[in-house]
């Protein structure tokens, strides 16, 4: 798949139901995902195809997740592919910005909340700071992890990881702040 900065990639999701029920079901989880994460992404269903498009940071991964992990625990058949994963021996890899991070620090709880903790005894933790503005941003909750990335950009303004993270999600909140006849 080719994608341009003006394109966003697109994940699938081809859906398999067996019967009429999981149909229901499919939609009723889609519906929750879309009220419960945050998302600026496209999300459309035809035919049995999901079509996510979005650039991961804006909801979009946050969202997919959620779904085919309530697709599985349903044991509903599908099949997906996105170009913002990487299947990597045992675990996957999600794509943030320029840089691929491991599925289970994006998604375990544990592990966020250890990173809240770090940053509460230290506010100068730099990697607590930057964990947590990965994760809060694969999530789409785009206030705390700017709040982060910019406690982050404090302790080190030279990282162009951390600028580069800054900047897209800004221009984000930006363009969808901005009136469309203002532009």
């Amino acid at each position: 798949m080719i994608t341009t900065q003006n394109t966003p990639p697109t994940c699938r999701i081809s859906l398999q139901p067996r019967h009429a029920g999981e149909i229901k079901t499919i939609s009723y989880y889609l519906q929750l995902a879309r009220v419960r994460i945050p998302t600026y992404a496209s999300i459309n269903l035809e035919a049995l195809e999901l079509r996510l498009q979005g650039r991961g940071f804006d909801g979009r991964c946050a969202c997919c997740r959620y779904l085919r992990r309530a697709l599985v625990n349903r044991n509903i058949l599908f099949s997906a592919s996105c170009p913002l994963e990487v299947q990597e021996g045992a675990g996957q890899r999600v794509k943030v910005g320029s840089a691929f991070f491991k599925q289970e620090l994006l998604e375990d709880e544990e592990k966020y909340l250890s990173y809240l903790r770090r940053v509460e005894n230290d506010p100068r933790d730099l990697e607590a700071q930057l964990a947590l503005g990965v994760i809060h941003e694969y999530h789409g909750r785009f206030a705390p992890a700017v709040a982060c990335y910019w406690a982050a950009r404090e302790l080190d303004p030279g990282d162009a990881f951390i600028k580069e993270r800054l900047q897209e999600i800004l221009a984000l909140l930006q363009k969808n702040l901005t009136p469309a006849d203002r532009c």
